[in-house]
């Protein structure tokens, strides 16, 4: 069990939230916190806007980025899209994923069973491609390294192993999102839970792990919720906390 780093703000309402989906607003069964639409609509009327930064695909983080009311620009697929729907901006894109999946097209002329089809998911993503999880990580980079791909990136979350062009990540896709914003990132809270999120936490200034999060998300968050503090509870005990804080 590891100590929780608190309190989970550090004491200044941050301009924007930025939240990761998929094991931070999700539980491991890809569920919600009923809690979690009415603490959102909360910050969001306290002035506080909340993006969403995922390695998930595009029409997922609209759909709930719509739902949920939020106001924020949505980073997709760890930072190759990132589109500010609510402003009417063009979806910018880092890469468009031709290399990554012929990569992984590759790879299953090399590791035997491997599904260079990937998840599901894959059908609507434009700059990356991903594999299941259960594949052979370390088996994916020995050979990419190896390979005319071996510029391509492997990163594993929870839910995936996404390939990506270097230099893609959730940083990169939160510096272009909020610069038209006026926006600065050393202003921001992000909260993640994934080696995914480690991008995000280096450029915010002020980053969370979720009680579940990966060892090293941990130990690199400027604050770490308690254990039992998993996915959208912690999520709910920061916006409680921001709430708390003077304007």
């Amino acid at each position: 069990m590891s100590a929780p780093k608190m309190p989970l703000t550090n004491g200044r309402r941050p301009a924007m939230l930025i939240c990761d989906i998929d094991g931070t607003l999700t539980d491991e069964h890809y569920g919600i916190h009923p809690g979690l639409p009415e603490a959102f609509r909360r910050l969001e009327a306290a002035g506080v806007p909340v993006a969403l930064a995922t390695g998930n695909v595009r029409p997922v983080a609209w759909a709930l980025s719509r739902h949920l009311g939020l106001t924020g620009p949505l980073i997709c697929e760890n930072g190759g899209v990132v589109w500010d729907w609510r402003r009417g901006e063009d979806v910018y894109h880092l890469a468009d994923g031709t290399r990554a999946r012929m990569a992984c097209e590759w790879l299953a002329s090399r590791i035997q069973g491997l599904d260079s089809a990937g998840i599901s998911s894959n059908a609507w993503r434009e700059s990356e491609w991903c594999l299941y999880t259960q594949e052979d990580n370390e088996a994916i980079e020995k050979e990419l390294a190896l390979s005319e791909w071996n510029d391509l990136e492997v990163v594993r979350t929870g839910f995936a192993i996404h390939v990506n062009e270097p230099g893609m990540d959730k940083g990169a896709g939160i510096l272009h999102a909020l610069s038209p914003l006026g926006i600065d990132p050393a202003d921001c809270i992000g909260v993640g839970d994934s080696p995914n999120d480690l991008p995000m936490f280096a450029t915010v200034g002020w980053s969370v792990a979720v009680g579940s999060a990966f060892p090293e998300v941990k130990a690199a968050a400027s604050a770490v919720a308690r254990d039992e503090l998993i996915g959208g509870h912690a999520v709910i005990a920061l916006i409680e906390e921001i709430l708390s804080l003077p304007e």
